[in-house]
């Protein structure tokens, strides 16, 4: 078999690999799997059987939910010793989400043991799973593409008239996209979203082509974050608490361990 017939271009090799042509698009952006070559005029990407092996490896990580970032320092060689901490970290995320779980799953079966519902049992009925933000977008297909490869989500499920687009992040969907049918552009949005690494976050959705508005910084509020829009001026907030501080902690009433804020603000 000669060096051509070896080559395949993104939709073959996304076929061959198991991954998404989204994904591989995306993965190109980020630097973690480039193609071997491109056509100049067309700009179609070739890849070839030297990497299909990372590319398999990619497909697995990332069907275990593990962040693109240790997916990287897997890639790179990492020895014995990292790749074991590296698992061993990824083991203990997915087990606080699974703790989670098993205490929804207690919860269950605590109401189908009752013969009836009483009052009681009332918080746990009403108790939120996740939130689904629905956003309007202009362009349903554009803006797929882009929570696709710009910001990494999958698409979970699309309607056949294409009025819904569920898109998801994790083990879960969380955002619902629907067509915008007004004759100005749809109302924008804030959301403010929790993430583990919100400077790792940032640099490879800047890497991914992301319309990044607002840099990582540390702010008074005690979070730091950055900020993404998408194509129709809808914004995401991305960021964590960096240090707990007692003020804000009384505030809402909660112990000081249990909230996150600015280092650089002084304890009464």
């Amino acid at each position: 078999m000669d060096d051509q017939s070896e080559r395949w271009q993104i939709g073959q090799f996304a076929e061959l690999v198991g991954l998404s042509i989204p994904q591989l698009r995306r993965y190109d952006r980020l630097r973690l799997l480039e193609p071997e070559s491109r056509e100049a005029q067309s700009g179609y990407r070739y890849y070839t059987s030297g990497q299909t092996g990372a590319a398999r490896v990619i497909a697995l990580l990332r069907s275990l939910d593990m962040p693109i970032a240790d997916i990287r320092r897997v890639l790179a060689g990492t020895g014995d010793e990292e790749r074991r901490r590296l698992f061993h970290d990824h083991r203990a995320r997915l087990e606080a989400r699974l703790e989670e779980v098993r205490r929804l799953l207690q919860a269950v079966d605590a109401l189908t043991q009752e013969e009836t519902v009483t009052t009681d049992a009332r918080t746990d009925l009403t108790t939120w799973l996740h939130v689904m933000p629905r956003l309007s977008v202009a362009d349903l297909d554009r803006s797929v593409a882009y929570y696709q490869e710009a910001l990494g989500f999958r698409l979970a499920w699309r309607t056949a008239d294409d009025s819904v687009a569920a898109l998801a992040s994790g083990a879960v969907e969380m955002l619902l996209l629907v067509p915008w049918t007004g004759d100005a552009p749809p109302p924008e949005q804030v959301a403010y979203v929790y993430v583990e690494d919100p400077d790792a976050l940032c640099a490879e959705y800047e890497e991914a082509g992301a319309d990044i508005v607002e840099p990582v910084g540390s702010r008074p509020n005690g979070m730091r974050d950055f900020v993404v829009r998408d194509p129709d001026g809808h914004r995401f907030i991305l960021g964590r608490g960096e240090e707990r501080l007692r003020e804000v902690a009384s505030y809402y009433g909660l112990t000081p361990e249990t909230i996150a804020v600015d280092p650089h603000l002084r304890r009464s």
